[in-house]
């Protein structure tokens, strides 16, 4: 108990982001049909959005994510970096399995004919393997591991940020139906919280705030 009090209290405003992302999209998905709720977000566009969430959809894509982990490893820190090619991996393994499982038709295997249906020239659209979406899965695995490991939270917050707005972009840019997206999240936050549970109880055993950040870890 005293565990995730612990934790709730480093990241309370990250999570209070994912529990936010998380309702909204559990009621539109629970309330409305999966096609109306595309339809909806997909049909409020504009080229200045065009532009920006096709770069942002970036941040859950797989180079970018092992970019980071890279990056942490070499420059900042070892165990972040293997933390978030682990989570990432992980996670992934267990997203493909389940595309597979259900092939999933997405947005565009239904509605590429139809007038309203907005899609970007520069971005090739896929029709089949929907459910979960792997750019979300992959954007939840790395804000969350970012705010299990690293001490800096402001950094967690902006990743956290940019994971919901990934997930927002995958059916803004129509590839995915907002179901994907709503079980991508909670597949890839999921997977990081195990890792950081496994990790914590294997390789630290005891958790408290000094073990977590210690005076020499710098990031």
């Amino acid at each position: 108990m005293n565990r995730i009090k612990l934790l709730y209290r480093l990241n309370k405003t990250n999570l209070s982001i994912f529990f936010v992302w998380y309702v909204l999209i559990s009621v539109i998905v629970f309330s409305t049909p999966r096609i109306s709720s595309f339809q909806w977000i997909n049909s409020m566009n504009h080229q200045i959005l065009d532009y920006f969430f096709s770069l942002l959809t970036q941040f859950g894509d797989g180079i970018f994510v092992m970019l980071v982990a890279v990056l942490f490893f070499f420059l900042r820190s070892r165990k972040i970096g293997i933390a978030i090619a682990a989570s990432y991996i992980g996670s992934g393994l267990i997203c493909s399995v389940l595309k597979r499982s259900f092939q999933a038709h997405r947005p565009a295997f239904f509605l590429k004919e139809d007038p309203s249906f907005h899609s970007l020239s520069w971005l090739p659209l896929s029709h089949h393997n929907a459910f979960p979406s792997g750019h979300t899965t992959s954007a939840f695995a790395l804000a969350f591991t970012l705010m299990l490991f690293s001490k800096d939270k402001r950094l967690a917050m902006m990743a956290m940020v940019l994971a919901c707005l990934t997930g927002y972009s995958r059916v803004y840019l129509g590839q995915h139906f907002l179901d994907d997206v709503w079980f991508g999240s909670i597949l890839g936050a999921g997977f990081s919280c195990l890792y950081f549970l496994m990790y914590s109880y294997f390789g630290e055993k005891k958790l408290s705030r000094s073990q977590l950040f210690p005076p020499s870890f710098k990031i």
